[in-house]
């Protein structure tokens, strides 16, 4: 089931590198130290719980993209599941939510992207010229083919995972931890490391983007297993990392730090420090940039094959076998949200669409987990002859936990904010209306002429 346009290029370390590479962007930059104030010394630990749970969730999804490796993935496995409707709202919840961390992942990078330069005196207009600068570089380097950004996605996680290894070693080392700063564990209690499990489950959401790969895999079977890896080599990252800079500095000093590892770097080691962990961030930033590009655009290009998109979101760069269409539709919606958080007006729209793509994508993972959980019962034969699957006696208890994270996440989210709610709910209705009134005339006449096709 995987499309003939696409070129199978993809090794399991390019795979790997999308993977760490989506994850290990602003977030460990920026919510860790929101998530220490929210949590104290503890907050690593909620982390790396966000992180197993995420795992579960990731991993029970797996099952799909060996068994229907497409570029339409999430679209393709619902419709065959659960119905096409729901195949769409997925599809384009997914996509949605990716198109707003564009945005406001450029929009960070963008940001430490003026502690090396400046454009003008505003800051504000400086960091937006840097994130469409950015965006566009991405853009041009997804253009240029998936084997390509796989090895400067894979060359550029080499760098920063480096750097963080060696932060943490540098601070176990220098023999500056604190042992006190450890305490009180639970400053603010059991809610507090709640409310910082679900920052961490926020930040962990990026993984899925994995399942967009399976078209352009040269095996299958590497997929579970970069997905896996992966998530051992960021838990690993997030935790020893966490735990060091927690140990270096109070957590009670992050409180308006907009990079907790750099001021934590600079304040025991120095500037030179400090600038390294800013280029780092820079990284990151930029990583994660390179795997939204990716997905965004692998899923309307499969969503389209089917009939769910219009036909422009298949064309193809014949060099690279690129959907150069589906790629550069998200870049300049991306930019448009990048200007809308730069004008006063606007800026409070661009925060709910945000907010909305968060939304969407929890709701992505409700539509595929219960796609996940029926794909066995509902294709018995084609289940028993994947190529990988997982053990049977992790079944009954991976589902239920990846499900319980699903809520929790969006509790978690949106609890402070209940307003938001009506608004996601709102925008399924809208993607609904959508597949009645577009996807599903479409996709029916598709079906119907390969049957005819097939009977002559």
């Amino acid at each position: 089931m995987s499309e003939t346009g696409l070129i199978k290029k993809l090794s399991f370390w390019h795979v790997w590198a999308i993977g760490v590479g989506a994850v290990v962007g602003d977030g460990i930059f920026y919510l860790v130290g929101e998530g220490a104030i929210t949590a104290g010394p503890s907050s690593a630990f909620a982390y790396m719980f966000a992180g197993l749970v995420m795992m579960m969730i990731m991993m029970s999804m797996c099952e799909l993209s060996v068994g229907m490796p497409s570029a339409g993935s999430i679209h393709l496995w619902s419709r065959r599941v659960l119905g096409p409707g729901y195949g769409t709202v997925a599809g384009l919840s997914y996509t949605l939510m990716n198109i707003t961390f564009l945005g406001s992942v450029s929009i960070a990078n963008g940001i430490v992207s003026n502690y090396f330069f400046q454009w003008t005196d505003n800051a504000t207009v400086s960091a937006a010229i840097w994130a469409i600068l950015l965006l566009t570089i991405v853009t041009i380097l997804g253009l240029t083919g998936a084997e390509i950004a796989g090895k400067a996605q894979f060359a550029l996680v080499a760098v920063l995972t480096s750097i963080m290894f060696i932060f943490a070693l540098s601070g176990i080392l220098s023999g500056r931890i604190d042992p006190s700063n450890y305490q009180p564990m639970l400053p603010y209690g059991v809610t507090g490391f709640m409310a910082a499990t679900g920052l961490g489950l926020y930040a962990y959401m990026g993984p899925l983007v994995l399942l967009t790969a399976g078209g352009e895999v040269k095996d299958i079977k590497i997929l579970p297993k970069a997905m896996f890896w992966a998530f051992v080599t960021f838990l690993i990252l997030y935790t020893s990392s966490m735990l060091v800079m927690l140990g270096l500095v109070n957590y009670s000093e992050f409180a308006q730090l907009e990079s907790p590892f750099t001021y934590a770097a600079a304040r025991v080691f120095g500037n030179y420090a400090g600038l390294i962990m800013n280029c780092a961030a820079w990284i990151a930033a930029f990583t994660c940039l390179i795997g939204e590009v990716y997905g965004s655009s692998r899923l309307l290009y499969g969503m389209a094959l089917e009939g769910a998109l219009p036909k422009a979101f298949i064309k193809m760069t014949k060099k690279s076998g690129v959907p150069w269409f589906a790629t550069l539709v998200p870049y300049f919606i991306a930019v448009a949200l990048v200007l809308m958080a730069n004008f006063g007006a606007l800026s409070s729209i661009y925060v709910s669409l945000c907010m909305i793509g968060v939304g969407l994508g929890v709701v992505t993972w409700f539509i595929t987990l219960i796609t996940a959980s029926k794909y066995k019962s509902t294709f018995p034969k084609e289940w028993n002859k994947l190529v990988w699957k997982l053990p049977e006696k992790l079944r009954h208890i991976i589902f239920p936990v990846a499900f319980i994270g699903c809520l929790t996440t969006f509790y978690m989210v949106f609890s402070s904010d209940p307003s938001s709610i009506i608004y996601i709910a709102g925008a399924v209705a809208v993607l609904a209306v959508f597949y009645q009134v577009y996807s599903k005339p479409r996709m029916t006449a598709g079906k119907e002429k390969e049957e005819v096709e097939t009977i002559q």
